[in-house]
């Protein structure tokens, strides 16, 4: 791992002790669960106790657990899901929603509006209420915005939601191991992790679920509950099993830390560079800090840092090699080159201020000399 790691909400360092429950786990319990031997049936056992006690730390003991290889695959499996189920139904998409969801917008064009965000990365309620239709059926939103660390109050847009008959997916992927939910969990109808992201292995997602409007997309087996077959990676998910107790015992004192951190980094930066836009707020995601620096290229920001031994991004992993502006950053209201010029640092359990501040001191010294290239 680079020296200096700022990179925590592209994927998060696997706690060692997870990593040991994967190790234990492969090689114990190694049968499938879907066998009927005593090898299997105490396989499946496990992972059934196991799921129950995931659901129990997300508050969603009423509802179900669909495990999947990833996030991303978690949120294909709501959206294409709900749509096919209702093959006349309309869709509602958030515009700071993750490429996973957002690629709706072109398979079910005429089916989608994009709900906007305002200048703070927030949703507008009142829009959101006049932009739902007759033939509305789900609304598809991120807990945690990946890019700018918007925490959206799911609690009043799951009221909505149920006030106007709608399905509602929340994309947590950002948020599960990191923040604190405001709201019962099963207040949502469909929200999805992926455990890479609090410090489980990778390969391993999910969908909690308590509505049954949904068609699976995985097909050739009855492995959970007939939505997504395959071997369940039993393995994997009681790693991720671990890896949440231990991130949701560490968020109290994490998000004060972090939030110190970020606040101590911004003041050192603004003391030695000029025109600079901050695209995060104070009250988001704790740790994750978005900056645009006009008339810059994010990524030659990003290749400078890693000759130095920081690791940060530009936003979203999924598009690192893509030299366009964000549509989120664009969202807010910045200008082309403003969101061009975009660099997101994310931090997490293991940074620490040294290495914040040294971050501090050396990023203006590459803003400065990229400035002086232009």
């Amino acid at each position: 791992m680079s020296s200096h790691y700022f990179d925590y909400a592209s994927s998060c360092p696997p706690f060692p002790e997870a990593l040991e429950v994967f190790n234990s786990t492969a090689r114990e319990y190694f049968a499938n669960p879907s066998s009927n031997h005593l090898p299997g049936i105490k396989a499946n056992e496990l992972l059934e106790s196991s799921k129950q006690r995931f659901l129990e730390l997300c508050k969603f003991t009423s509802g179900k657990l669909v495990l999947t290889g990833n996030g991303t695959e978690a949120n294909n499996l709501v959206i294409r899901g709900v749509m096919e189920k209702f093959p006349k139904g309309h869709l509602l998409l958030a515009n700071d929603t993750h490429a996973s969801a957002w690629f709706a917008t072109e398979v079910y064009k005429k089916r989608v509006d994009v709900v906007p965000i305002n200048s703070s990365g927030k949703i507008d309620f009142d829009k959101l209420k006049k932009m739902i239709k007759r033939n509305t059926i789900l609304l598809s939103i991120v807990h945690v915005c990946n890019e700018i660390g918007t925490i959206h109050d799911i609690k009043t847009i799951s009221e909505i939601c149920c006030e106007r008959g709608i399905l509602l997916h929340v994309d947590g992927v950002q948020a599960l191991g990191h923040i604190t939910p405001d709201f019962e969990m099963t207040d949502v109808n469909f929200y999805t992790f992926s455990a890479h992201k609090f410090g489980g292995p990778r390969g391993v997602g999910g969908l909690l679920l308590n509505s049954e409007n949904i068609n699976p997309q995985i097909l050739g087996g009855s492995q959970e509950y007939n939505l997504r077959a395959g071997t369940e990676n039993l393995p994997g998910f009681l790693a991720a099993l671990k890896a949440l107790e231990m991130s949701t015992k560490i968020v109290p004192a994490e998000t004060s830390r972090l939030r110190g951190l970020s606040e101590k980094f911004i003041k050192t930066l603004s003391e030695q560079v000029k025109d600079f836009k901050i695209n995060s707020s104070k009250n988001g995601l704790p740790g994750l800090i978005s900056l645009s620096f006009p008339g810059l290229t994010g990524i030659n920001l990003v290749t400078e840092l890693s000759l130095k031994g920081f690791a940060v991004s530009t936003g979203s992993a999924c598009h690192a090699h893509n030299i366009l502006p964000s549509r989120i950053i664009k969202a807010l209201g910045r200008t082309y080159t403003e969101a061009l010029g975009t660099l997101r640092i994310s931090m997490g359990r293991d940074t620490t201020e040294d290495s914040t501040q040294t971050l501090a001191e050396t990023l203006p010294q590459i803003v400065e000399k990229q400035r002086l290239l232009k």
